[in-house]
């Protein structure tokens, strides 16, 4: 996979581990993402935590559930995007868990009573797709668990 093709949603969805680390890594930072987008889990990382029981009870929303994010309200969300759960500011700057620029979406503005628990990082590709690497408020090798995509809602 070159990292200069344009990606796309079947794209992400037929990459390898490596090739979404590579993609995550080298894609050059897209425009700010200011709309809802529809996500959907493609890959866990391969790390010892997210290989733990109480990783995989964390992600089985995710991997069960339709959820997405909604950057113009600053929240994600189950199902129906009306159900704002977890309220985040989001800020641009290096990634914590890997060597490049993301956006990092940082939970304290939540009033989820696990807030401090949660974390994520989304790489803008286009105005209408993002790869992002979800996770908890922990360092590399023991926050990161899985890979998802972000796909702009039509409305």
């Amino acid at each position: 996979m070159t990292m200069t093709m344009t990606m796309t949603r079947e794209a992400l969805r037929r990459s390898s581990l490596d090739e979404l680390e590579a993609q995550f890594c080298q894609a050059i930072m897209g425009p700010v993402p200011t709309q809802r987008y529809r996500g959907e889990v493609l890959h866990r990382v391969d790390t010892p935590f997210a290989r733990t029981l109480t990783a995989s009870l964390l992600m089985l929303p995710f991997e069960r559930m339709g959820f997405g994010v909604d950057f113009s309200e600053r929240d994600w969300f189950f199902l129906d995007p009306r159900l704002h759960l977890g309220r985040f500011r989001m800020e641009p700057g290096p990634s914590r868990w890997r060597d490049t620029s993301v956006l990092r979406l940082v939970y304290d503005a939540s009033r989820l009573p696990f807030r401090g628990l949660l974390y994520d990082e989304v790489k803008p590709l286009s105005d209408s797709l993002c790869l992002g690497l979800g996770g908890i408020n922990r360092g590399p090798g023991q926050g990161e668990l899985f890979f998802f995509l972000l796909e702009a809602d039509p409305l």
